[in-house]
């Protein structure tokens, strides 16, 4: 059997009963960064050896988990933090397991996207997530052209190291007025949540009055345009 299992996304106690024994009672477990797995693993106390599945080595370590399967032999997959296929190796894993009518399962847990959507304050009812924000300032204006006119919630991965520029497209494609926020390192001792417009979230960054540091999640507030009423811009026709 094969299992994907969601590990905690900070704070090591959010860790599940179930994720535990799973884990416990598999033969192999792979990780997308050995190192960060073994923190887990000592918290848990368990000794299982853990090999490396990641975005470099996906393909034949792939090959290698479906031939385990086969030999009746229980495999979990983690990724460093959440669960892994969102914005982290397994989905072609998945893809060649389902081809072979090979039999898998999740096992549910923290999810960064779902903690700061409820955190954001801002609309819950839909949403979009975008997985991590595009790096560049040209593919980051047609993103955000394309969701200027889209009413749900929208939720993106960003460095904190990249976050001034990017709110500063933001402002210039959005306005000032639309409403974001910022959660930072959730779940974590210095777990931090801005609130606030475009405008003002840019104003006291440049201000130096937030501290860019550590694991960010941007959420971003959806239009209240009706589609009928949006231009489309000449760059994303």
């Amino acid at each position: 059997m094969l299992y994907f299992i969601s590990t905690p996304i900070g704070n090591l106690n959010d860790i599940s009963l179930r994720a535990i024994d799973v884990i416990r009672s598999s033969d192999y477990l792979y990780a997308e960064d050995t190192r960060v797995t073994k923190k887990l693993l000592n918290f848990i106390d368990c000794d299982i050896k853990c090999k490396a599945f990641h975005e470099h080595n996906e393909n034949e370590v792939s090959i290698e988990i479906i031939n385990k399967i086969k030999d009746k032999k229980t495999v979990s997959i983690v990724s460093d933090a959440g669960t892994p296929c969102i914005s982290d190796p397994g989905y072609k894993l998945i893809q060649e397991c389902t081809k072979q009518s090979i039999n898998y399962t999740s096992i549910p847990g923290p999810s960064s996207v779902i903690n700061a959507i409820v955190l954001s304050g801002l609309p819950t009812d839909k949403f979009s997530f975008f997985g991590f924000m595009p790096r560049k300032k040209g593919e980051q204006e047609i993103c955000f052209e394309n969701i200027n006119s889209d009413s749900k919630t929208a939720i993106f991965f960003e460095s904190a190291k990249r976050l001034k520029k990017t709110i500063s497209n933001l402002n210039t494609v959005l306005g000032p007025k639309r409403k974001i926020s910022i959660c930072r390192e959730m779940t974590k001792l210095h777990e931090q949540v801005i609130r606030g417009n475009i405008g003002e979230v840019l104003d006291n960054i440049k201000k130096d009055k937030i501290l860019l540091k550590g694991e960010i999640v941007l959420v971003i507030e959806g239009s209240e345009k009706k589609h009928s009423d949006y231009v489309l811009n000449p760059k994303i026709r």
